[in-house]
């Protein structure tokens, strides 16, 4: 009787193709604009280009010998950061204008930028100028207080930098800020089997639907019909988790590091998750279908977007400013799940989120079957 209600009940699920929609199709999608986006700013960067500016030829450049030093040493190499032309006034103010040119370095008493437009050519231009005036300005105060700091070797001892911190991993995964986005789009789409677990509540509740007054004076055990219901609905979200990672994984080449097995775990505890907590909405929300779906809708997306899926860095700034909701938001849990599995080499993090999602599934479930099984109704 069961595997009949189970197998049954599957079929059912599968003919709701606005909802298959919306927890695999809108996911695979959303991933392969994820992948565009980041794909050209990626390209972007690998393909820099010197920044080409002006300096108006004049006797205070032409005296000015560090400086011009300091230009010819970022304008040559294999990787120059500007492109320097020495020009009159008029000519470098007539290629600016004609956008040849990104801005216009004017040395008199101190030395000016002029742009007529913001970017990242400009801003480079204006972190090289930064960072020469404050070098400057340094040189200056210590030749003041130690005249012979020269003679020992100051001037040579600037082209020398040096870096004293080493960039690690724990896990020997390159970080990565766009992978964030990724995992949180998979944190959204486990929580959009929140839509099978609400949909399952309808169909068993009489008067939201006449499939729902059929199932309630049906012979079947409610306990029988819940249990059935929600595996069918699991084994149909969770094998659109399966079909999302490896589109993910094989297809965009998401790094999901190499704890492959964990991975799915993850998959499958957020799916559980998901489904628990649209079970728990339309067991404690007393409205219609549609009002059910749009509240559902809404937590969803805003517990998304509090996991970082529209702006990565407000997943950090919950977790400074209210970690309590990092630790209660399932988004956050599968999110971070799977961070923690391409980053951290020790599995306690990742324990961790899985233990407070097994948690919240548990007591969701719960909380739904003592709603359910007291629902009752007035025969008409």
């Amino acid at each position: 009787m069961f595997l009949f209600h189970y197998t049954n009940r599957l079929k059912c699920l599968l003919r709701d193709k606005e909802t298959v929609f919306w927890t695999l199709l809108f996911p695979i999608l959303l991933a392969s604009l994820f992948n565009i986006a980041f794909g050209s700013i990626t390209s972007a960067t690998e393909t820099f280009s010197p920044v080409s500016t002006a300096v108006i030829d004049n006797r205070a450049y032409q005296n000015n010998i560090p400086f011009k030093e300091a230009l010819k040493s970022v304008s040559s190499g294999d990787q120059p950061l500007l492109k320097v032309s020495v020009l009159s006034r008029e000519e470098a103010e007539q290629k600016l204008k004609k956008g040849e040119i990104s801005g216009v370095i004017t040395v008199s008493d101190s030395i000016s930028l002029r742009v007529l437009n913001t970017g990242i050519n400009q801003s480079l231009l204006k972190s090289f100028l930064d960072e020469y005036l404050q070098t400057e300005k340094t040189v200056n105060a210590i030749i003041k207080s130690n005249p012979s700091a020269i003679k020992d070797g100051l001037l040579s001892s600037l082209a020398d930098r040096r870096s004293y911190t080493d960039e690690i991993s724990f896990s020997g995964a390159e970080p990565d800020t766009m992978l964030a986005y990724f995992y949180a789009l998979l944190a959204m789409t486990c929580l959009y089997g929140s839509f099978w677990g609400l949909r399952n509540v309808t169909d068993i509740q009489a008067d939201l639907s006449p499939l729902g007054a059929r199932r309630s004076v049906s012979p079947t055990h409610k306990l029988t019909s819940i249990v059935s219901d929600q595996l069918a609905a699991l084994t149909l979200h969770f094998t659109e988790i399966l079909i999302t990672l490896c589109y993910l994984g094989f297809v965009l080449g998401v790094d999901f590091g190499e704890r492959g097995v964990l991975v799915v775990l993850t998959g499958f505890v957020g799916s559980v998750t998901g489904i628990s907590f649209g079970t728990f909405i339309g067991s404690v929300i007393r409205k219609n279908e549609k009002m059910k779906y749009a509240i559902l809708n809404g937590v969803s997306l805003a517990m998304s977007f509090l996991a970082g899926l529209m702006f990565v860095d407000m997943k950090y700034i919950i977790a400074k400013n209210v970690p309590l909701l990092s630790y209660i938001n399932p988004a956050a849990l599968v999110a971070d799940a799977f961070y923690s599995l391409n980053i951290y080499e020790s599995l306690t993090r990742f324990y961790l989120n899985i233990g407070i999602l097994c948690v919240i599934s548990v007591l969701l479930s719960a909380a739904s079957y003592m709603l359910v099984r007291r629902e009752k109704y007035a025969s008409i």
